[in-house]
């Protein structure tokens, strides 16, 4: 596979920008963090906010501003809507003063224009400071397409569309992401490929013997369920380090991960959309295993399949995925190269928006 140049210029209208990433999983950090490097480096004065996983991926690599935000509350691999919802109305008290900080923050340093990647507090202040807004996510896709779904799932895509529409109001744009085709309703919304972080566009993907796993709570068992298959696992996302058996349990470790996922022959995850970008990049045939009454893995892992890429599953089992091992070939030359990310075009677009939204410089 050929290496994705990044290219970098100097841009003739230079913005003082709020870039407010959702702390939900590092999935928004990852992929904001591309963007906000594009931005820097076109000469951009970017301040950034974030909280919980977010804040602690980003502030690895550039400084940010700590925020109150909201979460879900998982069980099992499951979401817990009531707890959820106490838990975060718990927070109302920091909520409100973080949307006071972040305002002082604006007007000290004459932010004017604001992205957001599914991050509330960030879509307040702009539109309390009637500032130029843009949304980028794939969250959106949910509001702003023409979506196919599966039909039994409806209750959940009313209600995780119902969130949406919560989280982010009143944009200039909304850029969607998506890795597989969708027509975005209205002339606000535009659909691109997704965005692939620079540590995975370096990365030459060759097809080696470990299968990767990366799973979090709901998923302690599995070490039993993958010693009954004679493969070599990888696993990531759970509390345990070491071998056991055929297992190597690893902790997370961004740099390391993603040269284990280059070098895997398969993935077994989680079906969030940024880790099925990264592995579709790269060439990986995909196990999804979305999280329960999480409609938006649901849809990733029901699009995964359909298009050829992997399977969809709802529990883990030592059947179903050595079915999934025998066919991976399959998978994998359905994926051929690997899926061209949206990086350059996503670029573009921002830098289009700046020229229209705020004054030159």
């Amino acid at each position: 596979m050929p290496l994705f140049i990044i290219t970098s210029f100097t841009s003739i209208n230079m913005a003082k920008i709020l870039y407010g990433v959702s702390g939900e999983g590092f999935g928004h950090a990852a992929r904001s963090l591309v963007v906000i490097n594009y931005l820097k480096r076109a000469g951009h004065q970017v301040t950034v906010i974030s909280y919980d996983k977010g804040f602690k991926f980003l502030s690895q690599s550039t400084p940010v501003h700590l925020i109150a935000g909201a979460s879900f509350t998982y069980e099992h691999n499951e979401v817990k809507y009531l707890k959820t919802v106490v838990k975060n109305f718990l927070r109302s008290a920091d909520t409100l003063k973080s949307v006071e900080d972040v305002r002082e923050l604006v007007e000290k340093k004459k932010i004017d224009f604001v992205i957001t990647d599914f991050e509330p507090i960030s879509c307040i202040v702009a539109n309390l400071k009637k500032l130029p807004l843009i949304s980028l996510d794939n969250q959106h896709i949910l509001t702003k397409t023409k979506l196919d779904y599966p039909k039994n799932y409806l209750k959940a895509y009313l209600v995780d569309k119902f969130i949406t529409r919560l989280m982010v109001f009143n944009p200039k744009f909304y850029l969607i992401l998506s890795f597989f085709p969708c027509k975005p309703i209205g002339r606000k919304a535009l659909v691109f490929a997704p965005l692939v972080a620079e540590d995975v566009l370096a990365k030459k993907p060759t097809v080696g013997e470990e299968v990767v796993v990366y799973l979090t709570s709901g998923f302690e068992e599995v070490s039993e369920v993958l010693q009954k298959l004679p493969y070599k696992f990888i696993v990531y996302g759970l509390s345990k380090v070491g071998q056991v058996g055929n297992c190597l349990f690893k902790k997370i470790d961004r740099q390391e991960f993603v040269d284990d996922l280059s070098k895997c022959h398969s993935i077994i995850a989680t079906a969030g959309f940024s880790l099925i970008s990264e592995a579709l990049y790269l060439g990986k045939p995909y196990f999804a295993l979305p999280a329960k009454a999480q409609f938006e893995q649901t849809l990733n892992a029901y699009h995964l399949a359909k298009m050829g890429y992997g399977e969809h599953h709802d529990d883990l089992s030592a059947k179903a995925i050595e079915k999934f091992l025998v066919k991976s070939d399959k998978y994998r030359a359905r994926l051929g190269r690997g899926l061209k990310p949206g990086n350059e075009q996503i670029f573009a677009k921002i830098e289009e928006l700046i020229a229209k939204y705020c004054t030159k410089k």
